[in-house]
């Protein structure tokens, strides 16, 4: 009794989710329109900093949308760890797109050699769990987006 209370909660629970990260990326898409239509307004065009300003909130959207994926092949009891790599490197490629040079040098190196070291690391990773097959493709009839 108390193992199937315990499993409905838990499913619920994931759908609760599931649901407010459909709602994020709504927000997200929402706040993304208003941003470029405030950038465009006011100058006519848009400037180096408003068009990474609208690459950092598209790439966070697709982030919530990893996330969301990872949600749903979560609750289908699906093996997550692709879409979980495929999230990390959206996160990482989100911070390179909005890498910042204009703070101490030594900062700019250290932040310049973490990413680099992270884009390493996820690669290797993807590397050896598809050649494991762990992380197999999915087929394009199969792949949700």
């Amino acid at each position: 009794m108390f193992n199937k209370t315990m499993h409905v909660a838990v499913d619920a629970l994931e759908r609760a989710i599931a649901f407010l990260l459909v709602v994020i990326a709504a927000l997200g898409a929402v706040d993304l329109i208003v941003e470029m239509y405030n950038a465009v307004s006011e100058r006519g065009y848009l400037t180096p900093d408003t068009i990474l300003r609208v690459l950092d909130s598209v790439l966070v959207v697709f982030i919530v949308i990893e996330l969301f994926n990872i949600a749903l092949a979560y609750m289908k009891r699906k093996n997550v760890i692709a879409t979980v790599m495929e999230a990390g490197l959206v996160a990482v490629v989100r911070k390179l797109v909005i890498f910042e040079t204009n703070a101490d040098a030594s900062y700019v190196l250290m932040k310049a050699a973490a990413l680099g070291i992270l884009i390493l690391a996820i690669g290797l990773t993807w590397y050896l769990l598809r050649r494991s097959g762990v992380c197999e493709p999915e087929s394009a009839e199969t792949a949700s987006h």
